[in-house]
């Protein structure tokens, strides 16, 4: 009963902080991508290299994803008048890159390519999709013109939890068929249609709500492509973590919040579902 108060009072709070920082302002927007970054980074690096890492390799190689993260989003947002900069907001981190396999020359390491390529695939896995929050977030459409409307990513996430909540009510009555045992055991087919079923019923109820206020970006068959795209991305986003925690021996990949494990347990579906749901509305632009 007390972890059930635990787990509710988090997953309210959660919910409310991201919320919060989703719609208040771009720069709470690269707040929020920023320490999920940051923390994720912390716990894949502390996974993957069994907490053997330095401090110093820690702080560097975290810095270096959460740049990749902020200047995405500066990509999206474009401050301070930053038209055209996506070349050079990433210079810095190709000079890193370089830095990265010429230190693996005087690493003490016994597998030291294997290490960088490790390091480089959490900026990958996690720093990128971070940063693609903000395309998602400045996604245009507001029939009337503001300067910051993030209502696709709003709607992202209300996706994404109520898949998980729709999927989790199918699965733990009606699953029978397992959707992967290997990796997730617990997990059913049945889990998964189910929780789409909610997350398009759910995309149905946005497109309305949202037309309601002048926000009318994409159609409602546009909505259900978007609820289609994230809620299977998702499913791979939630299995891909647990193969990963499954290799290591991990239950979960952290403790930061309590009931729910760590930031990389909360934020798992994104990692694929941002990526494919930035593809999903890039090419509706370009239609």
């Amino acid at each position: 009963m007390k972890n059930l108060i635990t787990r509710t009072v988090t997953g309210i709070v959660f919910i409310v902080a991201v919320v919060w920082c989703i719609m208040a302002s771009p720069v709470s927007l690269w707040a929020l991508s920023a320490v999920i970054t940051g923390v994720a980074l912390f716990e894949f690096y502390r996974i993957i290299f069994d907490g053997k890492l330095s401090a110093a390799a820690y702080a560097a190689h975290i810095a270096a994803g959460i740049y990749v993260t902020s200047a995405l989003w500066a990509c999206a947002f474009k401050p301070f008048g930053t038209e055209n900069a996506a070349v050079p907001a990433m210079l810095p981190y190709l000079a890193y890159v370089c830095i990265v396999f010429i230190s693996g020359l005087y690493s003490r390491s016994q597998s030291p390519f294997t290490d960088n390529a490790r390091f480089l695939a959490g900026h990958i896995y996690i720093a990128v999709p971070g940063g693609l929050l903000g395309h998602i977030a400045a996604y245009p459409g507001m029939a009337a013109a503001v300067s910051y409307s993030p209502y696709v990513l709003l709607a992202f996430f209300i996706m994404i939890w109520i898949y998980d909540t729709g999927a989790y009510v199918t699965g733990s009555t009606m699953g029978k068929h397992r959707l992967f045992p290997r990796i997730s055991p617990k997990k059913s087919w049945e889990g998964v249609f189910g929780g789409m079923a909610f997350a398009l019923a759910a995309s149905a109820g946005i497109f309305f709500w949202f037309a309601s206020i002048g926000y009318r970006t994409l159609t409602l068959g546009q909505w259900l492509g978007l609820a289609l795209t994230v809620t299977v991305a998702a499913t791979f986003g939630d299995l891909t973590e647990s193969l990963l925690k499954r290799n290591h021996g991990v239950k979960d990949s952290g403790n930061i919040l309590p009931g729910h494990g760590g930031m990389m347990d909360r934020f798992d579906s994104i990692f694929i579902a941002a990526p494919a749901a930035f593809i999903y509305l890039t090419l509706l632009e370009m239609a």
